[in-house]
């Protein structure tokens, strides 16, 4: 088997062996981290330790390249990944696909980036994050749906009002959103006067209204794609796009202290949400869910298969990171960095992103602000709003 000491043993013979030797090849600090940290298969009294069999260097990267006796698991590739980074102070990514890769970047990770620096981008897409290799975006239209992971203040709701901001700054009279902000309303409210916004839900009951809503509409436009044999709103003339944003899903979670109809209301909340996650997106529905609890309750099965983005900021612990993105690595970000998140389609990517303060956003959307009548909902959940 594989063996991998504990991190926190890092001040040993491997920083010693740095300082001795600072003008060694990578490969060669790489090898002694192997050594130091027991990452060998044992054949009898003899220790197998993978072996390089090829080394690529360019302008911005060294990815040094190695034969493995076993496969390593993917807890140990995580964790030798950390190890790495902080031996070399360097961004190092480690990934295992027949061969052990670990690509060495000649610039380091950015531990802060400004929203005024993104880049523009043509279509339905978002700013996710910068890294050695350049910006990352995510475009919607290819994949509608994401999950959004952190534990508290380390940049997750940021994100969200990041994506908020450049839709709207892009797609002004295209997007629309509803906001669910289940943190008492705190931190989307003040932006409920946006034309864009159509509605803010800051309790579990006015979540319910929403998704309401946003379940009519769906229905209307489904219809209407059969009337019209439209089968994806990419295929159609149809020009604006629904955001539904949650900010703390586990609140929509149904608990065993709860009242009867309590847990029956969130239950409804969960089954419209799931439904989205399903079918929404080929008309037009965009679901971006956050939490900062990702348990396999409150990331149900139908929404976190459906969202083929994950991101993930730091989390507590290898079981919320694994629930999160399907991947080890969100517990060991630096707990000291704001903004630093591992984004997971196909494979796994760490990313500094934007920064944006209220202050910013306003400058840049609150032109955009109307006087909007306040309505509210009736017993069956409808009301003036009608999306898209």
């Amino acid at each position: 088997m594989w063996e991998l000491m504990a991190i926190p043993a890092l001040t040993g013979a491997v920083a010693l062996w740095l300082g001795r030797n600072t003008s060694s090849e990578e490969h060669r600090v790489v090898q002694q981290t192997f050594e130091h940290y027991n990452i060998h298969v044992k054949e009898g009294k003899d220790k197998r330790y993978p072996q390089l069999v090829r080394e690529c260097k360019s302008t911005k990267q060294i990815k040094l390249i190695y034969r493995t006796p076993l496969a390593l698991e993917e807890k140990t590739v995580r964790t030798l990944q950390q190890v790495l980074s902080v031996t070399l102070d360097q961004e190092v990514n480690v990934s295992f696909k027949k061969w052990l890769i670990i690509e060495i970047s000649k610039h380091k990770m950015p531990s802060y980036v400004s929203y005024q620096d993104v880049p523009y981008r043509k279509g339905w897409m978002v700013p996710l994050g910068k890294n050695h290799q350049g910006w990352h975006f995510h475009h919607f239209d290819y994949t509608p749906h994401t999950t959004i992971s952190g534990a508290t203040r380390f940049g997750k709701t940021v994100m969200m009002k990041v994506m908020m901001t450049y839709l709207i700054e892009h797609h002004p009279w295209d997007a629309q959103f509803i906001i669910i902000d289940l943190k008492g309303g705190l931190e989307f409210d003040r932006y409920k006067n946006l034309q864009q916004v159509k509605r803010i839900a800051s309790d579990p009951t006015e979540a319910l209204y929403a998704l309401k809503q946003v379940q009519k509409d769906m229905k209307e436009r489904m219809d209407r794609f059969k009337r019209e044999g439209w089968s994806n709103i990419v295929d159609t003339p149809l020009s604006q796009r629904l955001f539904v944003l949650i900010d703390e899903a586990a609140q929509l979670t149904p608990e065993k202290f709860m009242e009867k109809e309590e847990k029956k209301m969130l239950a409804q909340c969960q089954s419209m949400l799931s439904e989205i996650a399903r079918i929404g997106g080929a008309l037009g529905v965009r679901l971006v869910y956050g939490t900062q609890y990702p348990t396999s309750n409150v990331l149900n099965g139908s929404i976190k298969q459906n969202a083929d983005l994950k991101v993930s900021f730091r989390l507590g612990s290898d079981y919320a990171s694994k629930v999160a993105i399907d991947a080890y690595g969100a517990e060991i970000l630096p707990s000291d960095v704001k903004g630093r998140a591992l984004i997971k389609t196909h494979e796994v990517k760490e990313v500094q992103v934007p920064y944006l303060n209220h202050e910013e956003i306003w400058k840049r959307i609150g032109g955009y602000e109307v006087a909007k009548q306040t309505v509210m909902p009736n017993e069956t959940g409808e009301d003036y709003v009608r999306l898209g």
